[in-house]
């Protein structure tokens, strides 16, 4: 029994003996670690560093890379094989009733896309707005300044400084200083298109006069828009009365040469009332624009038959009247732009517009030639191959 007892006990001592060795081994080990690391301090940070590193290379592999996961880098090759599907700006509203632009637009060969527009006209399509409950269609081709019965492409001339490519920004429904103020304080080359004057629009005159260069926003009949102006120009008018409020406009904006609709889907698709505005419009020198507001415009048509060089808006920025969204736009009318040479982008006096286009003052300058619609015109020869 006592026997027992001493054996416990040298069991018990022996245990104790081996946790204060290994407590020493511990120690010693940290103090030599210590000990390396102060002798050598790179390799005290070398995981640091290590880590420093992993974390700089996925920063920089992140900033190549756009929320939409599409590399920065991936620069827009334009070549005849480009084909891009662009991605539907959400919460759309539609303005004036019929200037609704599908969100979707599928940009292809220039070629192509002119001539899928060229047929598009022989299609009994609907107005862009005739339905209420409208939705953006994916299939929608992006015409790019083109007739509706021919193709015309454009040709730049020599007139150029630049070789960048030309955007035009035009701003509709102009009729207040506060208007011209916004557009003045961006410093960038955009085209006013201001309202005739009338019972709603009583300065215009005087806001025209704030610009060297400005058109004239003509309200013409919407197929399904109840808020049209008391002016406006409606199917089945008569010449004198187009003639006489043509004439008006001529009068009151003496330096005006260039017209586009205010709403006019219904306007616009009639060939006869078309006919008789162009007619007037010879007559007092004046050029239409097409706001394009419509696939069954006959502007493209009636440009042709009186030897005009046809003009037609390719983007509404801000149908949706969110700040990112007409960001998005302005970046998608850089694109067109980049394709075609050329393209006409329309936004309205939002203040959403004006903050989205303060944004985009440095890529715009980057990217494309900011001009009027003038020099647009000017610019460019549009002949049938």
């Amino acid at each position: 029994m006592e026997q027992d007892k001493k054996n416990s006990a040298q069991r018990s001592r022996a245990l104790l003996y081996v946790g204060i060795l290994l407590c020493i081994l511990v120690v010693a080990m940290a103090i030599y670690t210590i000990a390396s690391n102060y002798k050598n301090p790179s390799k005290a940070h070398n995981q640091t560093r290590i880590i420093e590193n992993i974390d700089r290379y996925f920063e920089s592999r992140r900033q190549d890379f756009t929320i939409f996961d599409v590399p920065r880098n991936l620069e827009l090759n334009i070549t005849d094989e480009v084909k891009i599907q662009m991605l539907p700006t959400p919460n759309f509203t539609k303005l004036d009733g019929d200037e609704f632009d599908g969100e979707f637009v599928e940009i292809k060969r220039v070629d192509e896309v002119i001539n899928n527009d060229t047929n598009s006209t022989t299609n009994n399509s609907k107005d862009i707005n005739s339905n209420p409950n409208l939705k953006a269609n994916p299939s929608q081709k992006l015409a790019i300044n083109s007739s509706e019965n021919t193709n015309i492409k454009p040709k730049p001339t020599n007139k150029s400084k630049s070789n960048k490519p030309k955007l035009a920004i035009i701003i509709d429904d102009i009729s207040t200083f506060y208007h011209a103020k916004k557009i003045k304080s961006l410093g960038l080359n955009i085209t006013p298109s201001i309202f005739p004057i009338s019972q709603n629009y009583p300065q215009t005159i005087s806001v025209a006069r704030e610009f060297k260069f400005y058109m004239i926003h003509l309200p013409l009949e919407a197929i399904n828009y109840p808020y049209q102006e008391k002016n406006t120009l409606k199917v089945g008018d008569s010449i004198e009365k187009i003639n006489k409020q043509i004439a008006k406009i001529r009068s009151d904006f003496p330096n005006a040469i260039y017209i586009n609709n205010h709403t006019g889907s219904k306007f616009t698709s009639d060939y006869s009332s078309m006919k008789i505005l162009f007619n007037s419009l010879k007559t007092y020198k004046m050029i239409f624009i097409d706001s394009y507001t419509t696939k069954e415009s006959k502007a493209g048509i009636l440009s042709k038959e009186f030897g005009n060089k046809y003009l037609k808006r390719d983007v509404f920025i801000d149908n949706s009247k969110d700040e990112k969204a007409i960001i998005n736009q302005i970046r998608r009318a850089i694109k067109i732009a980049k394709i075609s040479g050329q393209a006409i982008a329309i936004g309205h006096p939002y203040s959403q517009t004006f903050k989205a286009l303060e944004v985009m003052k440095n890529e715009l300058k980057n990217e494309v030639e900011l001009v009027f619609v003038k020099d647009l015109y000017e610019l460019y020869n549009w002949i049938t191959p």
